[in-house]
């Protein structure tokens, strides 16, 4: 059977690469032109003055332009930048107080030129730069730091891991609770003093550094008075302006954007790229443009994007570790929430695991793009537990599993997606197979529409192949805490009554110390796999990023890393190869 599958693997893997790329094939014959025809020229009166020639017709791209696609989800407005707060165009347009290294430690200063910590993990305080300006000329000041944060409080789209941090300052649980308190008013843990800016904490929090080095900060003078929990439709994001390396210059909704350079940055770095431009594309655009040198960098998760882009040989493509999994998650309530849960049984939920091969799925469907992991956290992070119950292909087992917990081998297991590409289909086909191969009837629905209300509301399915992306590991498990999870959109899948990672999560959001926050993470990666396994975990996804390395010249310092975060690229490094 594995090796049969593997073969049906490889075919449907090159089938779904060739649509991939029938978008366009690259070619080196050029179109034939027609004869250029030339009209006689018209004489003209002595005294009638020659008539100033016509500009050339602007192809729009510079000598030294950067062409990006635009954010994902801009269209007539710029995407929020709270709720998703990384990437290379907003490391571009905006500045945070840090900024991580390509292992995503706050290790680099930002708008802080010098910062302290209390040994407790109590209190923090930074010092600005001096001469800050707003891309609309306006002074910036720690004000500005102090009213974002308290801005960020009360609005409604924020990262969670941000939102936390940020909550435990001192003060802020009774600024979010009152309703009569704005951005304007004080907030007990948050001092200004000229520019400096002292954060006092209520607690303290593990990501509170790592959360500043991601946080965005907003000019005063423009989200004042705006409604916090409808700021990511507000006008601001009509025309955003931060204080980072480069500014908008023009904006074209649902078309295009430029950036240039802004002369009045704060930072000592001269830019060598001078203008970017954002076109309008979606992913499933990326290998058309780049078969046309239209993009010169993007990033994805799909493959088959990636190798078809790679038909053209100026580009080439990097894989980059982060934090992206890939699991099945299971319905505890059954499907339709009707209580037909065939998976009650840990032992059942680990035959999944186990009847699985998921190192022949990666080398057929994803090769060199996943890796295998036994938890909720990627084998390629410090803190993975390598030591936990592991999830080996073993259909036997997982026969003998499924029987010793009496499962219904009459009953036909409902599985779910919602991933459209034809790798994630190919998968879910290779599940089914595999679980034919031991017995189990099994067949899968894709599912479209609101996701949200397809997951957590209608919920047909008893497993559902989903994906998780975390800024830290809290995002992976925080949903597992059960004083919460019964009010939280989680609590219509998963048991509510769950009290066993409750005390390790308590204590690894108090603790700063590295070292133990590695030791607590790797402890609750022992309880989710022996205990629970509520997730069965089939491998971590690498992020592909490709560029156009025959126009882009990358810096030797630069270690690509997480492009949804905002680690150091070394932008003002980036060169631009002259057309030929």
């Amino acid at each position: 059977m594995k090796r049969t599958l593997a073969l049906i693997l490889s075919v449907l893997m090159l089938i779904g690469l060739l649509a991939g790329c029938g978008q366009g094939e690259p070619t080196d014959v050029e179109p034939t032109k027609a004869p250029e025809i030339q009209e006689p020229a018209t004489p003209k009166p002595a005294d009638e003055p020659e008539p100033e020639p016509e500009p050339e017709p602007s192809t729009g791209i510079g000598p030294d332009m950067l062409l990006l696609p635009t954010m994902q989800g801009m269209s007539d407005k710029w995407t929020g930048s709270w709720s998703d707060y990384g990437g290379i165009v907003r490391m571009m347009l905006f500045s945070r107080l840090l900024r991580l290294d390509s292992d995503l430690n706050p290790v680099y200063g930002d708008l802080a030129k010098e910062w302290t910590q209390s040994d407790d993990g109590m209190q923090y305080t930074f010092t600005l730069h001096e001469g800050v300006k707003w891309h609309d000329g306006e002074d910036f000041s720690a004000d500005d730091v102090a009213f974002s944060i308290k801005t960020a409080l009360k609005a409604s789209q924020v990262n969670g891991v941000i939102k936390t941090a940020l909550s435990n300052i001192k003060g802020a649980a009774e600024y979010m609770a009152d309703d009569s308190k704005t951005a304007a008013d004080d907030l007990e843990g948050i001092s200004v003093d000229g520019n400096v800016i002292t954060i006092d904490m209520a607690k303290p929090t593990g990501t509170f550094l790592l959360a500043l080095a991601q946080f965005n900060i907003f000019p005063r003078h423009k989200i004042e008075g705006l409604d916090p929990l409808t700021l990511n439709t507000s006008e601001f994001y009509d025309w955003p302006i931060g204080t980072g390396p480069y500014k908008i210059t023009e904006f074209v909704p649902n078309d295009y954007a430029l950036l240039e350079v802004f002369d009045d940055y704060f930072g000592d770095e001269e830019f060598q790229i001078k203008q970017v431009k954002l076109t309008q594309m979606s992913e499933a655009d990326y290998a058309t443009r780049a078969l046309s040198d239209e993009v010169d960098f993007f990033q994805t998760n799909d493959l088959a994007t990636a190798q078809a882009a790679l038909q053209n040989p100026n580009y080439e493509a990097f894989y980059t570790d982060i934090y992206f999994i890939r699991y099945l998650m299971w319905n505890s309530y059954g499907p339709k929430g009707e209580g037909n849960d065939l998976f009650s049984d840990i032992r059942a939920r680990r035959a999944l695991g186990h009847a699985i091969d998921r190192q022949a799925i990666i080398d057929n469907l994803m090769p060199g793009q996943a890796t295998l992991t036994n938890s909720k956290v990627p084998a390629s992070m410090p803190y993975y537990n390598d030591e936990v119950y592991e999830l080996t292909y073993d259909p036997e087992l997982a026969k003998q599993l499924l029987e010793e917990a009496g499962f219904d081998f009459n009953e036909t297991v409902k599985l779910a997606c919602y991933y459209a590409d034809q790798g994630s289909a190919d998968l879910m086909d290779a599940i089914v197979a595999y679980l034919a191969d031991i017995g189990v009837k099994a067949e899968w629905i894709l599912l479209t529409g609101d996701l949200v209300s397809q997951i957590y509301e209608v919920r047909d399915y008893h497993m559902i192949y989903a994906g998780l992306s975390a800024m830290a590991v809290e995002e992976a498990y925080n949903g597992w805490y059960s004083p919460t999870i019964g009010t939280s959109i989680a609590g219509s899948i998963y048991p509510t009554d769950y009290p066993g990672l409750d005390a390790l999560l308590e204590e690894l959001w108090v603790t700063t110390d590295p070292d133990r926050r590695i030791e607590v993470i790797k402890e609750i990666q022992k309880v989710e796999t022996e205990e629970m396994l509520w997730n069965i975990p089939l491998f971590a996804l690498r992020n592909i990023q490709v560029f156009n390395t025959a126009r882009v010249n990358l810096p030797d310092e630069l270690v690509l890393s997480n492009e949804w975060s905002n680690y150091e690229r070394y932008l003002h490094k980036w060169t631009i190869n002259a057309a030929e």
